[in-house]
C-alpha cells in the first residue's frame, strides 16, 4: 500500500505542477515553457547528483553504480523499474506505471507534448544526475510509451 500511497501523492503533485506549465505556456509558448522547464530540471538533477556522490562511499562511478544511486529517484515517486539489462557500461530499465505520465493525462496534454515533456523534463534530470557521478555517463529515453498500459525503457551509459 505504501507505494501505492506514493504514487498517488506524487501524481497529485505533479498534476498541480503541470497545470501550472500549461498555464505558462498557454502565455508564452509552449516551446518556451519547455524551456525554462528543462532548464530547473536540470539545475535540479545536478544537485542531486551532486549530493548523492558526496553522500556515496563509491569512489568510480560506472553505469551500475550509478544506477545503484539513481534508481533511489524514481523509486521515491512510486515508480518500479525493472532491469532488463545491467554491466559497468550500460544498464537498461524497464519503467511501469509513472505518476509524471498519468498528471500530464489529467491536465489534458497530448502523446507527443507529454513525450516532450518527459524527454526535456525528468531525462534531463536524470541525465544532469549522473554526469555529477561521472561525466562520461550519459541518461537516455530509449522508448517512450504510447499509452497508459505501455512502458519506457530507459538506460544509464558509460561512453
Amino acid at each position: 500500500m505504501a507505494i501505492e500511497d506514493t504514487f498517488n501523492g506524487a501524481k497529485n503533485a505533479f498534476t498541480l505542477f503541470f497545470a501550472y506549465l500549461n498555464t505558462v505556456a498557454q502565455e508564452i509558448g509552449m516551446e518556451r515553457a519547455l524551456a525554462l522547464n528543462t532548464k530547473m530540471w536540470e539545475a535540479m538533477g545536478a544537485a542531486r547528483g551532486k549530493m548523492m556522490k558526496e553522500q556515496s562511499d563509491i569512489k568510480e562511478f560506472d553505469a551500475r553504480a550509478a544506477h545503484s544511486l539513481t534508481k533511489s529517484v524514481p523509486e521515491n515517486i512510486g515508480i518500479s523499474m525493472e532491469v532488463l539489462e545491467e554491466s559497468p557500461q550500460r544498464v537498461v530499465t524497464k519503467t511501469g506505471k509513472c505518476p509524471l505520465y498519468e498528471a500530464c493525462q489529467v491536465v489534458g496534454l497530448d502523446a507527443k507534448t507529454i513525450e516532450a515533456r518527459c524527454r526535456t523534463g525528468s531525462v534531463r534530470f536524470m541525465d544532469a544526475a549522473v554526469k555529477q557521478l561521472n561525466p562520461n555517463l550519459n541518461y537516455r529515453l530509449r522508448k517512450h510509451r504510447s499509452g497508459p498500459d505501455d512502458f519506457c525503457e530507459e538506460e544509464i551509459v558509460l561512453s
